[in-house]
């Protein structure tokens, strides 16, 4: 190898690790259930839209060109979702987004049986999936915990602990 390629390559290599030390590791974002509502209930399926309040602790803004995601309540699954509206969410700051999910029979079913035998304890509720950001190849996973009524238990190690 000549002295020009080695200069060459050294360069790459330079260059390589600088532009690894620009990027900056982001904190997951805060995705909090705040609101339900029927939208449709047919035999097989039923349709609930969502409210949910996304939380970005980081220092940039978070450009969501989409979000996949589940709801389990009290440990069971109840619905799934996935939406590909746009939102810039500033930095230390929060938007507000209204999805839709679908839930099938058998869910509801399940669900409405745990109602029955829990009479009056609270409902505990996770949300988890994946953030897409625009422009960028990677999706970024979230995971939300709280009771129905109570306080947010979540996974984000900011979290400071306010929930529905």
């Amino acid at each position: 190898m000549n002295k020009a390629t080695g200069f060459f390559l050294l360069t790459i290599a330079m260059m390589l690790a600088g532009c690894a030390g620009l990027g900056q590791k982001l904190e997951t974002p805060r995705v909090n259930l705040v609101g339900l509502k029927v939208l449709d209930l047919q035999l097989f399926e039923q349709r609930f839209g969502l409210t949910l309040r996304v939380q970005n602790p980081n220092r940039t803004e978070l450009a969501i060109d989409g979000i996949s995601f589940e709801v389990e309540i009290n440990d069971r699954e109840f619905a799934h979702g996935v939406d590909n509206q746009t939102v810039t969410v500033p930095a230390f700051g929060e938007s507000v987004l209204e999805v839709e999910v679908v839930s099938s029979l058998f869910s509801l079913v399940d669900q409405l049986r745990d109602l029955n035998s829990r009479s009056g304890k609270p409902l505990d509720y996770r949300i988890h999936g994946r953030i897409s950001l625009a422009g960028n190849p990677i999706s970024i996973p979230f995971e939300q915990t709280g009771m129905l009524g109570g306080r947010a238990e979540g996974k984000s190690p900011t979290d400071d602990g306010r929930g529905i």
